[in-house]
């Protein structure tokens, strides 16, 4: 449902730079349809009808969410998992029937829907498990999907063609569906800058802001608004001159990117010499190709989960094998990075136990590997195999205390003296690291560095553990935040114990694609990232046009801050 007239003159509406950018455009305000016009009972002659009208209601939103995967998959494989995870409720076949049997009980198609999800919902409420009760905003978001189909109220995503949406919030399939619309950006009343949404957005290099509170009622359908990305503000109705300016900002930043093809080639570096990695992170072969294609100096994090999601099992050792030979062969003479089977918490989680009274400090990253030393194993034997050219590395998810790596690397010698005895030729000396995402971790570095060859940053998962801060959860969604104070400070701790060991350290979090903060995260002693191939030759430009020094004295201002706003105001001021 659209909503609107144009209305009051130019005013600014400030929320939270979720994806940088600028969009110019007509606003797109969507709202949530309210209440039914069909009755809750119906007579018993219209149950048989009733029945269909419902199923043909289910197959639409599965044929809506079959399309939404397949975009996925294509676009980001980001929002895969979750998007699956939607089809498994809405193809539940006793959910299924139970509705059947409430409409022939006298239920209208709405009234049951609402009332099964409700009650399904309920018990999810209740559960021990904290896994089962974030499932409560997805048993939501799927009847409000069957209610929309029931009532023909579904959006036509064409009608954001050459728009902004302005929403309370989007889903990722949206969001895929109005990226093919060429939707120009997105502005939203709620949401984390590290939902699924808001990644995707940067994933697709689409502006967005989020968090402003009354985004559906202060914007109406057909004003002009400005989505400015990079500030976290919303110009609505803006003036003659105001409008003129961001047309030149935004003219300026298309020929901004069309030059930073031109920095191909060009040594990654600061204007004072500095060496910077630049690696990137992957999901797919075809984005390794990318990667060299954009002059990366390695693929820096390959999700081996995207198989797991791809598939809904766990691969056989010789599947995984053709699919890491592929992206390291085409990679090649780069470095590649797999990092094992991240599973767990709010990610793929067959073959945990289904109750664990909170997952994400339950059986998740190495410690799931370790409890199932078969499917850690099989991957590990698999990497070896496609290492046969000696450009892969491999790394250990959620690493918290050392007897886990000493654990794991013993599997991993296990598995080279079993491809020894066969004859399988592979790379003896297969570089081992570890990603440092728990605070436990990042205060042993000097101690782990000992024991492995590389270390990477996850700033997602650190933040989340540093901050006890669910990433996942939008109701805290204002206390995540990878710029706090402590995270930067447990980020320097973790660089100078690094350096102090001569091990390679890199960033690999959304934290490394951040517009305020790359020239921070070099002053903090960080040489090596590795972000999403859109940010590449971004982050590349901006390393470039900067000297060491200001980076230093950037990260000296940064770190010693009381708050993530002085934190924000001290990076956004371009000077300590």
């Amino acid at each position: 449902m659209i909503r609107g007239e144009p209305s009051r003159g130019e005013h600014t509406l400030k929320g939270i730079p979720a994806s940088a950018g600028l969009a110019i455009g007509k606003a797109v305000v969507l709202n949530v349809a309210t209440g039914s016009s069909t009755p809750e009972r119906i007579a018993p002659h219209e149950v048989e009808a009733e029945v269909s009208r419902f199923r043909v209601a289910l197959e639409a939103v599965v044929a809506e969410l079959v399309r939404a995967s397949e975009l996925a998959r294509s676009e980001s494989a980001t929002v895969s998992s979750i998007i699956e995870s939607f089809l498994l409720i809405v193809g539940d076949p006793i959910v299924t029937q139970s509705i059947c049997e409430r409409i022939g009980a006298g239920a209208s198609a709405e009234a049951a829907v609402i009332a099964e999800y409700d009650a399904a919902k309920g018990t999810l409420v209740m559960a021990n498990d904290p896994f089962l009760r974030e499932r409560v905003q997805d048993f939501e978001h799927v009847k409000e999907r069957v209610l929309a189909m029931l009532r023909n109220a579904t959006l036509a995503h064409s009608v954001a063609s050459d728009s902004i949406v302005v929403a309370g919030s989007i889903t990722p399939q949206d969001m895929l569906f109005f990226k093919h619309s060429k939707t120009l950006g997105f502005v939203t009343e709620v949401g984390g800058i590290n939902s699924h949404a808001c990644i995707l957005a940067r994933d697709l290099s689409l502006p967005a802001v989020i968090g402003i509170r009354s985004a559906t009622t202060e914007i109406v359908s057909g004003q002009t608004i400005i989505v400015d990305g990079f500030a976290g503000v919303v110009v609505v109705d803006p003036d003659e001159a105001t409008l003129l300016e961001y047309v030149r900002r935004h003219h300026e930043l298309a020929e901004h990117r069309k030059r930073l093809g031109e920095l191909i080639g060009q040594p990654s570096q600061t204007s004072d010499g500095v060496g910077v990695k630049l690696y990137v992170n992957v999901d797919t072969p075809q984005q390794a190709v990318e990667a060299v294609m954009q002059g990366a100096d390695g693929i820096g994090l390959v999700r081996t989960e995207f198989l797991l999601v791809q598939q809904g099992r766990y691969p056989t050792v010789e599947e995984q094998e053709e699919w890491y030979r592929e992206i390291a062969l085409r990679a090649f003479p780069l470095p590649v990075t797999f990092r094992a089977f991240d599973v767990g918490s709010d990610k793929f989680r067959i073959g945990i136990p289904h109750h664990e009274d909170n997952p994400a400090l339950g059986l998740r990253g190495i410690r799931f590997l370790l409890f199932k030393p078969d499917v850690f194993e099989q991957q590990v034997c698999a990497v070896l195999r496609a290492s046969a050219n000696r450009n892969v590395r491999f790394m250990l998810p959620m690493v918290s205390v050392i007897d886990e790596v000493v654990q794991a690397k013993a599997v991993i010698e296990r598995c080279k003296e079993r491809l020894r005895a066969e004859g399988v030729d592979h790379d003896p000396n297969m570089p081992i690291g570890i990603m440092i995402e728990t605070p436990s971790a990042a205060l042993m570095t000097e101690s782990l560095a000992a024991s492995v060859d590389f270390m990477s940053i996850g700033s997602n998962d650190l933040t989340q553990y540093a901050l006890a801060t669910d990433r996942t959860n939008e109701l805290v969604a204002d206390i995540y935040d990878a710029l706090h104070p402590s995270v930067l400070r447990l980020i320097a701790f973790v660089v100078d114990a690094a350096n102090k060991m001569n091990k390679p350290v890199s960033l690999c979090g959304e934290l490394a694609g951040h517009a305020i903060a790359s020239e921070m995260l070099v002053g903090l002693g960080l040489h090596e990232f590795s972000v999403s191939p859109a940010l590449l030759l971004e982050l590349k430009s901006r390393i470039r046009a900067t000297t060491h020094a200001a980076c230093v004295e950037r990260a000296k201002a940064a770190v010693f801050q009381s708050s993530t706003a002085d934190v924000y105001t001290v990076l956004s001021q371009g000077r300590p």
